[in-house]
């Protein structure tokens, strides 16, 4: 699990990047689509970190009593 957490958090960061680019208007014409507003992108970061904390957290650890 701490492979995919490692990759949601990947995107998720990927997602904050063009979220603050599409903030602040960096490029004239939107990336991929206009529907893509940076609600979306910050949302979706957002979504994605909390997905990578909870596969990180919900790891099996072997404990001995």
């Amino acid at each position: 699990m701490g492979i995919t957490a490692v990759i949601l958090g990947t995107l998720g960061g990927i997602a904050a990047v063009l979220g603050v680019l599409e903030i602040l208007d960096v490029f004239s014409e939107p990336l991929i689509s206009y529907k893509l507003t940076w609600e979306f992108w910050m949302f979706a970061a957002m979504i994605l970190i909390l997905g990578a904390i909870a596969f990180l957290l919900g790891r099996k650890q072997n404990y001995e009593d």
